[in-house]
């Protein structure tokens, strides 16, 4: 892949922004939409996200019908013929990228159906833990096993045979994708069953997405602290959803907002799903002027402080965190960021490696960062991003200080918001 020059920025950006529709929205309502009764209309659905197509050519795979209903701005409608708890395709090989969303999501689907599936991935995928979400699949009766490392995909599912457990134990330390996997797949039991969570469950503001998303297909989840409960019903009903913007897209423009600049996002407010909202009021507390709109969140530069947070329920936006950090008047340590170590690259030492590039004084833990911002940023720097859309996305950051940065590989962006930096430029340069 090509890398991109960013010259520095020399005028005050100022911008209103109609985001792509979130990704992990999507993948969740796509995946419902092919199991439920009936046919789903899906607007906003973000053609510009990688993660997005693969669950999409994963359910075409599986014979879903998906019809493109509208296009407009990388934006399209859908409708989704779902299979009432079926896929017509009973044997089929899955490849789902890089994508977590798509790979959980679909293993914890497909284990609960009979056929014969194998879902693999590139090879960083192959590095990317599942065995947590693979045991508690198990002991509800999945034939599933593990095609190359035990503990990793390649996977291979086969026939279901529900053992009628009551309670369904499983950590949540790793990923909150496993949970949400196994609590969509789960009304294909049609019966009373529990998952309890035996540790602790990072990122929770993603398990309340998933909650409320099948709620709108008719689930009925009842949670009693850390059990979630899923009542029996008929079949999950068709629905017609808009897919609201991607709060963890929408956290690199607020915070350029923050470093200098008058950033408004569309179709985002306090009220969102998403738990990555919650981002605007880091950058409050880091001294930002921030507001909440009836559908719009703005923020306008000011002096830029400092911040000591644990940021376990946000760990997306906790890198976009640590580059503002540079801008900060002091050192800045976050916290809560273990399940870094196991995304798409290792971004503990990732982070710690390019902001080091840059002047930074890092030091870093299993499960935290500190950075104390240089005199001056070093210009000119090359960032690597390890094919990780959000290095590339949070470090493009570095140009409203006044310096030049060049981000190598930077249609990794394709994960998740392929024209991302068409934006970026449009607002800061043009």
């Amino acid at each position: 892949m090509p890398d991109i020059y960013l010259a520095p920025i020399t005028k005050t950006p100022k911008a209103t922004l109609s985001l792509p529709g979130s990704k992990s929205i999507a993948n969740r309502v796509l995946l419902l939409a092919a199991v439920a009764n009936g046919d789903s209309i899906i607007h906003n659905v973000p053609e510009v996200a990688e993660d997005v197509v693969l669950m999409l050519e994963a359910l075409t795979t599986l014979g879903v019908i998906i019809q493109k209903i509208s296009h407009k701005d990388n934006l399209s409608s859908y409708k989704i013929s779902g299979g009432n708890g079926v896929f017509p395709v009973k044997n089929a090989s899955i490849f789902c990228g890089n994508s977590g969303t798509s790979i959980r999501f679909l293993t914890s689907m497909l284990a609960f159906m009979d056929g014969q599936y194998e879902l693999t991935g590139i090879e960083r995928m192959k590095e990317r833990p599942i065995s947590d979400l693979v045991e508690a699949i198990q002991m509800v009766g999945a034939d599933i096993t593990y095609s190359e490392n035990i503990g990793y995909p390649p996977l291979n599912t086969g026939m279901f045979i529900d053992n009628k457990i009551a309670v369904i134990n499983i950590s949540g330390r790793v990923s909150s994708q496993y949970l949400t996997g196994l609590l969509m797949a789960l009304p294909l039991l049609r019966r009373k069953i529990t998952v309890s969570i035996k540790d602790e469950l990072i990122s929770k503001p993603y398990i309340d997405i998933t909650v409320a998303i099948m709620q709108k297909f008719g689930c009925h989840i009842e949670i009693n602290g850390s059990d979630y409960t899923i009542n029996p019903i008929e079949y999950l009903k068709a629905v017609e959803y808009t897919i609201e913007p991607d709060a963890s897209s929408a956290s690199y423009f607020l915070a350029l907002g923050a470093i200098r600049g008058d950033i408004t996002i569309n179709n985002l407010s306090n009220n969102s799903l998403q738990g990555d909202k919650e981002f605007a009021k880091c950058l409050d507390i880091m001294g930002a002027e921030v507001s909440y709109q009836t559908n719009a969140i703005n923020v306008r530069s000011k002096f830029i402080k400092p911040i000591n947070i644990n940021m376990e329920a946000m760990p997306d936006v906790a890198m976009t965190l640590a580059v503002l950090a540079l801008f900060a008047h002091g050192t800045s340590v976050i916290t809560g960021i273990r399940s870094w170590k196991v995304k798409e690259t290792d971004r503990i030492l990732a982070m710690y490696t390019e902001l080091t590039k840059l002047g930074a004084s890092v030091s870093i833990t299993d499960d935290s960062i500190e950075i104390s911002p240089p005199a001056k940023i070093n210009p000119d720097v090359a960032i690597d991003t390890y094919n990780d859309h959000r290095m590339a996305m949070c470090f493009s950051l570095v140009v409203a200080y006044g310096v030049p940065v060049t981000i190598r590989e930077y249609q990794c962006v394709g994960k998740t918001f392929a024209n991302y930096f068409d934006i970026f430029k449009q607002i800061c340069y043009i």
